[in-house]
């Protein structure tokens, strides 16, 4: 059995001995393991294909117009953050698969990088103004 929020490990009883939380199976926290695992995969597919094809979409008008450019440049930065905040994810899953244990390492890395893209893509947003 493993506590889901302190990654305490327990015997026979329902709740951890260290926080009090209900303990989960282990074979629970593999399978959530995968399920993280799927979904960042998804997510690091799923947000380069959008990135590609946004960049392709603003490459052409990007050389001629500046504020486009500076636009385009932090919207990559953004896309960039959101696709290592999936590596971050599919390596937490990974590792939560095998072991069944979550490592709080990588997901505060996974939040701290997934607000910073928010913040690049709110930022550029502001930037592009056409006239």
């Amino acid at each position: 059995m493993v506590c889901q929020r302190c990654n305490g490990l327990g015997a026979d009883a329902e709740t951890c001995s260290k926080c009090g939380t209900r303990l989960a199976t282990r074979q629970s926290q593999e399978r959530r393991g995968w399920v993280s695992f799927g979904a960042s995969v998804f997510l690091i597919v799923f947000m380069s294909a959008i990135w590609i094809w946004v960049d392709g979409l603003l490459a052409a008008n990007a050389r001629t117009d500046a504020a486009l450019a500076q636009f385009e440049g932090r919207l990559n930065v953004a896309f960039a953050l959101v696709v290592v905040a999936g590596a971050f994810g599919a390596a937490n899953g990974w590792l939560m698969a095998r072991s069944g244990i979550r490592n709080r390492v990588l997901i505060f890395g996974l939040v701290i990088v997934f607000v910073s893209a928010l913040f690049v893509a709110c930022g550029a947003t502001g930037v592009y103004h056409p006239s």
